[in-house]
C-alpha cells in the first residue's frame, strides 16, 4: 500500500478541525503527547494502545459510547495489540479497536504515511509529482472511468471516459469493484489507513476510489501499465507515462499535511460553474473571486463530486457568500458543549439560484454545505445521496510516531438531522450511468444545470411581467 494512498484516505475521513478553537477543547494533554524516542518496542506499543484508547474514553462525544462497552473492549484488544508479530500487525488492531464504534473519522496512520515517497530506484530524489489525469467511479460492480483530463497520461493513452478498469500492473481491480457493491465482499487487502467492511456503501466506495487512484500516481515520467475494456467490452492495454502535475499543494495544518488541489470556474451558458476537491484554506480566496466574476451569472452550480471535505469554516465563509440573511447549518455537539455553524452574510451576496452536485463520495464539509442550505431553503441539491461521513476530528501524534485520527463531536442540522450515516438526501436524483460517460455526457451535470435554467428562469421573466 503506497503512501499517496494513505493521503488519499485522510483526505476521505478529514472533517472541520477549524471549530475546535471555539469549543472546550478535547483532552489535548493526551491528544497531543509524543514520544521522542527511547523506550522498548513494547513498552512504546504499550503506551501508544494506552493512548488510543484513553483519548475515545475522555473526548468521545458519546457517553455511551453508542452502547459499546468500552473497557471491555480494551480487555479484548489490548492482549492481541502487544502479542502481535509486526508492526503493520499492531496497527490493524487498533484499526479493528477504533472501528467497533462503527463511525467515521477514525483512522491510524502507520508513521511516515504523510511524507512524500522516498527516492529509489525508479525514482530520483528531485522526483517531481506526476498525475495520470483521470477519476473514476464504481458502476455496479466495476471500475469506470468517470473523467479524463483534456492532454493528461490518461488521454494520450487512449482512455476515454466510461472504459472500465481492470487491472493496475499486477493488481487485479475487479475485487475492488465487488466490494464497492451493496454486500460486497472484501476486498483481499483492506485500505491501510482504515476498514472498509463494516462502513456505509458510500464510504466504502470513497476508500477503495482513494485506493484505485493511489495504483495510478507516483513521479513524472514513471509508467503505469493498466487493463481496460473500451466501449464495446473488448480487453485492452495500454501505458500511461505519468505527466508533471499542473494541481496545486495545500498548506500544511497541525498533523494534517499538504494535499494536492483543483479548482475550476467558467461559465455554461449563463449559469455559473464551480468545482474543487478539498476544503482547503488555500482555495479561499479562487472561491470568493469565482462568485464575484459569476455574480452576474443567472444561477451558480457548485459541483462538490468526490470532494470529500475539510475546513468546515470554509463551508460557512462560502454559504456567507451566498445569502443576505444568517443561516445556521448546523451544530457540532461533544461531551461538553457545543458550537453553532452560524453563516453571516457577506456584502453583496450572489442571489441567485444555487444548486450543489453532489455524489456518494462527497462528505464532511460537503455534506455540512449542502445540506445546510438544502434544509435554509437557499440551495437544490442534485445528484446521489452522500457519504454520510461528517464527524469533525482531531490528529494526534502516537508515541510510535503513527498518526491517530478521531471524532471528537457529533454534528446535526438545524432540524436535528444527524449527517453521519445518513449522507444528504438529493432534491434530484441523478446517478452516473456508463453508456452516457461513453457517449461524452455526463448526466448529473446536465441535470444540474437545468434545476439552474429551471429556477433561474422565473427570476428573469419578473422585470417583463411588470411592465
Amino acid at each position: 500500500m503506497t503512501k499517496f494512498l494513505l493521503t488519499a484516505f485522510a483526505l476521505l475521513i478529514f472533517s472541520p478541525p477549524a471549530a475546535r478553537a471555539q469549543e472546550p477543547a478535547p483532552n489535548e494533554a493526551r491528544a497531543a503527547v509524543v514520544v521522542a524516542g527511547g523506550g522498548t518496542r513494547e513498552r512504546i506499543r504499550r503506551d501508544t494502545f494506552d493512548l488510543v484508547w484513553r483519548t475515545v474514553n475522555d473526548n468521545h462525544y458519546d457517553p455511551t459510547f453508542g452502547g459499546l462497552d468500552w473497557p471491555q473492549v480494551r480487555a479484548r484488544y489490548e492482549p492481541l495489540a502487544l502479542s502481535a508479530g509486526t508492526d503493520a500487525e499492531f496497527y490493524d488492531v487498533l484499526r479493528r479497536m477504533v472501528g467497533e464504534l462503527k463511525l467515521s473519522h477514525f483512522a491510524i496512520y502507520p508513521p511516515g504515511a504523510f511524507e512524500p515517497p522516498a527516492a529509489g530506484e525508479n525514482r530520483p530524489a528531485a522526483a517531481v509529482r506526476g498525475a495520470a489525469g483521470l477519476d473514476v467511479r464504481f458502476i455496479g460492480n466495476q471500475v469506470v472511468v468517470s473523467r479524463v483530463e483534456p492532454g493528461s497520461a490518461a488521454e494520450r493513452a487512449g482512455l476515454r471516459t466510461g472504459f472500465v478498469l481492470t487491472k493496475v500492473g499486477e493488481r487485479d481491480l475487479a475485487r475492488a469493484g465487488a466490494a464497492s457493491a451493496p454486500n460486497g465482499s472484501r476486498p483481499a487487502a483492506a485500505p491501510d489507513a482504515a476498514d472498509a467492511s463494516e462502513t456505509t456503501e458510500a464510504y466504502r466506495q470513497t476508500l477503495l476510489r482513494a485506493r484505485v487512484l493511489s495504483l495510478l500516481g507516483g513521479a513524472a515520467g514513471e509508467t503505469r501499465h493498466v487493463s481496460y475494456l473500451d466501449g464495446r467490452g473488448r480487453p485492452r492495454q495500454a501505458v500511461l507515462t505519468l505527466l508533471e502535475s499542473d494541481e496545486g499543494m495545500s498548506e500544511p495544518f497541525g498533523n494534517f499535511p499538504a494535499m494536492p488541489t483543483q479548482f475550476e470556474a467558467r461559465r455554461i451558458g449563463e449559469v455559473g460553474y464551480v468545482r474543487f476537491n478539498i476544503w482547503v484554506a488555500s482555495l479561499m480566496p479562487k472561491l470568493r473571486e469565482a462568485v464575484v466574476e459569476l455574480r452576474d451569472a443567472r444561477a451558480l452550480v457548485f459541483d462538490l463530486r468526490g470532494n470529500p471535505g475539510g475546513l468546515g469554516v470554509m463551508g460557512i465563509g462560502l454559504a456567507g457568500m451566498l445569502s443576505d440573511e444568517e443561516i445556521l447549518l448546523g451544530t457540532m455537539r461533544q461531551r461538553r458543549g457545543h458550537t453553532n455553524f452560524l453563516v453571516n452574510p457577506q456584502p453583496d451576496p450572489f442571489a441567485g439560484p444555487v444548486v450543489v452536485l453532489l455524489d456518494r463520495l462527497s462528505g464532511s464539509t460537503s455534506e455540512i454545505f449542502a445540506l445546510g442550505l438544502q434544509e435554509a431553503g437557499r440551495a437544490v441539491v442534485v445528484g446521489e445521496r452522500s457519504a454520510g461521513a461528517a464527524l469533525p476530528s482531531i490528529f494526534a501524534r502516537l508515541p510510535s510516531g503513527a498518526t491517530f485520527q478521531f471524532a471528537f463531536a457529533d454534528f446535526r442540522t438545524p432540524k436535528g438531522v444527524a449527517v453521519e450515516g445518513r449522507g444528504v438526501v438529493p432534491d434530484v436524483v441523478v446517478s452516473l450511468d456508463r453508456r452516457s460517460l461513453l457517449a461524452g455526457r455526463d448526466p448529473q451535470l446536465e441535470a444540474a444545470l437545468e434545476v439552474a435554467r429551471r429556477r433561474a428562469a422565473p427570476r428573469a421573466a419578473r422585470p417583463a411581467a411588470r411592465k
